[in-house]
């Protein structure tokens, strides 16, 4: 384990584990699918965290705003790969 790494569970565990197992998953033949499917697993935690943030003891109006806006644009950019991604079959 790096260096001030502590392996205690945070809010964040769950999404994080679930997201690098996706991660892992997401893979196909083609490079472009590949990373697409890869970006959403990724956007999902992302939006996972910050929803987990919201959820908890977030108090400070800057760190809300920002988890928010996460959610907002991440969401928009899985939506636009899924589409991508159903445009483009393998």
């Amino acid at each position: 384990m790096p260096p001030g790494m502590n392996m205690a569970r945070t809010p964040f565990s769950e999404a994080e584990m679930s997201m690098h197992r996706a991660m892992m998953m997401a893979t196909d033949v083609n490079t472009q699918r590949t990373w697409a499917r890869k970006m959403i697993a990724h956007h999902r935690g992302a939006v996972a965290m910050a929803q987990a943030l919201l959820g908890n003891d977030a108090t400070d109006v800057e760190v809300r705003r920002i988890a928010q806006a996460v959610i907002d644009a991440q969401t928009r950019e899985i939506a636009e790969l899924e589409s991508w991604l159903e445009r483009h079959p393998g």
